[in-house]
């Protein structure tokens, strides 16, 4: 009798390897919430065995805790890197291109910002705190953006408007997109910016 050859995963670098098992984990929460995350799932999807999910990491909190804040630190960047640094331009401009670049951002990467702006209640204390510390970073960066685009108004009241607002439309955007398509809030926001004629 001809004994079956056990089939192993194929070696790749330990950075790239964490990656893809993280990626994994990622596309998991997104189809069934963070509940269907168990070390033999992650392996299956990943297309590994599960010893090599525990050679990366120690458990299914391990795990779940890198892949949120894996999540946190790139939604932050993307946030980052979308707030316009010449801020010349017209408050009425600015902040309708703000949410639009935003939300084509929550677009492309839509399970990410699941695990960012969706409620998960049963993920330990540390996540919220780093989630609310994100959070926290991002409403400073807005403020600032208040003070030099919209001196008139209050700097913090109209910060945590824009965050509120922005989070609002990305879960709108991610739970109901037939109906709540980014051009909705763009163009509401754009109305709403637009100088009146009297």
């Amino acid at each position: 009798m001809t004994r079956k050859r056990r089939v192993y995963a194929a070696r790749v670098p330990a950075e790239q390897r964490r990656a893809d098992l993280l990626d994994a984990a990622l596309s998991l929460v997104a189809a069934a919430g963070q509940s269907a995350v168990t070390m033999a799932a992650v392996a299956e999807r990943a297309g590994v065995t599960k010893p090599v999910v525990y050679g990366v990491f120690d458990n299914r909190a391990d795990l779940l805790d890198a892949l949120l804040r894996r999540e946190q630190e790139q939604a932050l960047g993307q946030v980052l890197e979308i707030l316009p640094r010449d801020l010349a331009a017209s408050p009425l401009e600015l902040l309708p291109r703000v949410l639009s670049d935003f939300l084509d951002v929550v677009a492309r990467t839509p399970d990410r910002w699941r695990c960012v702006v969706l409620p998960m209640p049963d993920l330990p204390a540390e996540f919220h705190a780093a989630r609310d510390a994100a959070r926290a970073l991002t409403v400073a960066r807005a403020q600032d953006f208040a003070r030099a685009v919209l001196p008139w108004l209050d700097a913090e009241i109209a910060a945590h408007t824009m965050v509120t607002l922005a989070e609002m439309a990305a879960r709108l955007v991610l739970t109901e997109p037939d109906r709540f398509q980014p051009d909705r809030f763009v163009e509401a926001l754009s109305a709403l910016t637009a100088p009146r004629v009297h």
